[in-house]
């Protein structure tokens, strides 16, 4: 069904939530076949953006329809610990080649540690995924995002038949407003906390944006990559902020864990400078002014 600007809100939601059901069983499926990593990944940003969905449709449905979402969180949750020690895996490896014997030898007893518990989190994720039981959830899935509500939920004052434009605008200002009240404490390069909200407030409005890109026009592909190049630049600082983390836990050679640590400081060091940066040259609050024009 071709969706437009004055689409009611609940036929919007119906279809919408369909699409990502299906993006998100899709990908479930292959991940039991392959256990690869950019499978992993794949399926854990799908569980994701579906969960952003159930979110932004909430009001429209049931009040049973948080179960919904509860399920595809636990998916979420599943998959992340594997995907930690996946890119973990990957930053080590890289940085032994990098840095050479210097760092590849005192790393040498972590990675090995890391690669057993890539095969734990595998098997985890295995038997959590067949327990759930895509099939199951396919049909779960898609009876619920089969029964919008045409009549106001009591105490919700949101309209079933709002064209869906007009609740699309109210909907991205929430997410941005939100995100935009971060912003001042994540410049401060030393808050670590406060940047990684800003990050989980980002990933929200993006996943927001990409589920509403239908009715954004000339300029989307512009503002999308500007926030997702946001959110991979904090992304990549929290990644390493929980690397850091694991080399001062690893019991590593005081010498080589220096020079691993000095590494690692000087790699979020630029993407801190990058980040700033782009608050000046792209602001979030310009972003904010392109969607508003594109509705």
């Amino acid at each position: 069904m071709k969706l437009t600007v004055g689409t009611p809100l609940w036929v919007a939601a119906r279809v919408l939530l369909a699409a990502r059901v299906d993006d998100f069983i899709g990908r479930w499926k292959k991940v039991l076949k392959t256990f690869d990593v950019e499978d992993v990944h794949d399926l854990r940003v799908s569980s994701q953006r579906l969960r952003e969905g159930l979110l932004l449709f909430m009001p429209v449905y049931p009040p049973d329809v948080s179960r919904a979402a509860r399920m595809v969180r636990k998916v979420t949750r599943l998959l992340g610990g594997m995907r930690n020690t996946d890119e973990a895996l990957i930053f080590f490896r890289e940085m032994g080649c990098t840095l050479g014997e210097v760092a590849a030898e005192p790393l040498a007893p972590l990675m090995a540690g890391l690669e057993a518990r890539r095969q734990d989190e595998c098997n985890r994720l295995r038997k959590g995924l067949t327990a759930l039981d895509p099939a199951d959830a396919r049909d779960f899935f898609t009876r619920t995002a089969a029964r919008p509500l045409i009549f106001p939920r009591p105490g919700i004052p949101v309209d079933p038949f709002t064209p869906i434009a007009s609740f699309a605008a109210v909907s991205l200002e929430e997410r941005l407003a939100t995100l935009l009240a971060l912003v001042p404490a994540a410049r401060v390069e030393a808050d670590v906390a406060a940047q990684h909200k800003l990050r989980i407030a980002l990933k929200h409005y993006r996943y927001r944006l990409e589920i509403l890109s239908f009715l954004i026009g000339q300029g989307y592909a512009e503002l999308h990559a500007t926030v997702k190049r946001y959110q991979e630049i904090l992304g990549t600082m929290n990644d390493l902020d929980v690397f850091a983390a694991m080399v001062r836990e690893g019991g590593l050679p005081s010498a080589g864990e220096c020079v691993i640590l000095n590494a690692i400081a000087a790699r979020r060091g630029r993407l801190y400078a990058n980040f700033a940066e782009m608050l000046t040259t792209c602001p979030l609050e310009g972003v904010g002014d392109g969607v508003r024009r594109a509705l």
